[in-house]
């Protein structure tokens, strides 16, 4: 996602935080990917669309025949609208209308390893293309959305031909609209962690994938639905794993966070018992909660320098620490 929908927390002490979850799903470049049955003519019609997807790719020999796929439909026919990454610094965008007549936006500063959330959007008579807000290409363009299509929205993967291009790397924050977002409506989603702020009151929102869903790398046996925010097209996971570091759902960075405001470092991210704090002020108060909001841990202290939390018996999950009453910070329980 990343961080994904923020969720306002209130807590007992009547304190307001926001929260978000951090899932994505990991890719492995292989064979997994997500397939969005009945999605075809979610789009149908349409004379202005948007795609946006968080992507983190690392793929580092991408080119062909070893493109990766972002998300997308693709049928060489009467409609393409998808992103493919074509090397380590390229990127691919095109919309394809309904009469065939294919335009084509080509990114050249793609960078792996790194979190970028793309907007591609046409709006009747221009194809752009934003990176993280930024609008980075731009070309005529014309036509509308085919009444019937045959492919479905991918997710992972976009095939062409005899080839198929899955992703290597994370995906999250995956929508799709019959509307052009404007710069100004696509800043306010990035601002706001890379999540729509209220998806039920866009009615041009047509689905919504937050990827906010299981175990960062665990034991998710099972969990092959990926949910639509929307409740129009749920995605179906296809080859994963679903179990281990890759091809399963993933989490927050696993390195150790300072926060500037009092100079506070916590770590590790990935705990399994111990949680250390650390501070050039000092430390009076934490309070660990889960996901729901509800508070399961709370500590005080004698304004200390350093110390820790045991949180051995807390279950797995994703979980934020606030310390001091002021400062958040999220770790992943595993």
């Amino acid at each position: 996602m990343i961080k994904k929908l923020l969720v306002a927390l209130t807590l007992f002490s009547g304190i307001h935080y926001s929260f978000s979850q951090g899932n994505y799903l990991d890719f492995d470049g292989t064979n997994d990917y997500v397939n969005v049955t009945n999605s075809q003519n979610l789009l149908a019609n349409a004379t202005a669309i948007t795609l946006g997807c968080k992507v983190y790719p690392q793929n580092v020999s991408s080119g062909f025949p070893d493109f990766s796929g972002f998300a997308g439909y693709r049928n060489e026919s009467n409609f393409d609208f998808y992103l493919i990454q074509l090397s380590s610094t390229q990127l691919e965008a095109r919309f394809r209308n309904s009469s065939g007549s294919a335009f084509t936006i080509t990114y050249n500063s793609l960078t792996l390893n790194q979190w970028t959330h793309f907007f591609l959007v046409y709006n009747g008579s221009t194809l752009k293309l934003y990176a993280n807000g930024t609008e980075v290409g731009s070309v005529a363009a014309s036509g509308s959305v085919p009444s019937s299509n045959s492919g479905t929205f991918k997710i992972g993967y976009i095939p062409f031909q005899t080839y198929n291009w899955y992703h290597d790397g994370y995906v999250d924050e995956t929508s799709l609209w019959n509307k052009a977002l404007s710069q100004s409506e696509i800043t306010t989603i990035i601002s706001n962690d890379g999540e729509i702020p209220n998806p039920q009151a866009e009615t041009n929102l047509k689905a919504y994938y937050k990827f906010d869903q299981g175990t960062p790398y665990g034991n998710n046996a099972g969990l092959t639905t990926l949910n639509d925010e929307m409740s129009n097209a749920n995605g179906t996971l296809t080859n994963f794993a679903l179990t281990g570091n890759v091809s399963n759902w993933g989490g927050a960075t696993l390195s150790a966070t300072s926060f500037t405001k009092n100079k506070i470092s916590v770590y590790p991210t990935l705990a399994t018992d111990i949680i250390n704090f650390t501070s050039e002020d000092t430390i009076s108060n934490i309070q660990i909660i889960d996901l729901s909001g509800r508070v399961v841990i709370t500590e005080n202290f004698e304004n200390e320098a350093e110390t820790s939390i045991d949180v051995s018996r807390l279950n797995q999950g994703v979980y934020m620490a606030i310390i001091n009453n002021n400062q958040n910070f999220k770790f992943i329980k595993k």
